[in-house]
């Protein structure tokens, strides 16, 4: 595992430990719905609109972040079944971006499917009141293959 690597877990571990509990997880239902990556996710968000730094920017960008539009935050919505026509009116009203043909359905072992969405940062709490919405997990991180495709050479 390389420095770069270790540094950015390390990161993301002490804002979940010190920063999600206290000032991510505004209720019961958002903690309770949201990832803890999320919740970080959206507070480095808060955190850099209202105190911009350099080094936040770039522990943003090294976790996969998009970092062109803070304010929005690209996220998974966990269902039972596929969104219905007011449900997507609702959404939408709150200023959700849902890209409808993402619509993955439940299957085998799984209880929810999910859709992709572009979410305002604000909304987090408002979309996790929704009684439809299971589940809430970040869309955004920086991921790498757990095991080399390339045959070894001895």
């Amino acid at each position: 595992m390389s420095k770069l690597t270790r540094l950015i877990m390390v990161t993301i571990a002490v804002v979940i430990l010190v920063l999600g509990p206290t000032s991510c997880a505004k209720t019961d239902t958002t903690s309770e719905k949201a990832s803890s990556l999320l919740l970080a996710q959206v507070n480095l968000r808060k955190e850099q609109i209202a105190n911009p730094s350099a080094d936040r920017l770039e522990i943003m960008k090294n976790m996969g972040m998009r970092v062109d539009n803070l304010e929005i935050q690209r996220i998974f919505v966990h269902l039972s079944q596929e969104l219905n026509n007011s449900q997507i009116e609702e959404l939408q009203a709150m200023g959700l971006t849902l890209y409808l043909d993402s619509w993955i359905p439940p299957v085998g072992g799984h209880p929810t499917g999910f859709i992709l969405a572009d979410m305002p940062i604000d909304k987090l709490e408002a979309l996790a009141e929704k009684d439809y919405v299971i589940r809430l997990d970040t869309a955004e991180r920086e991921l790498e293959p757990q095991a080399s495709s390339q045959p070894q050479v001895e």
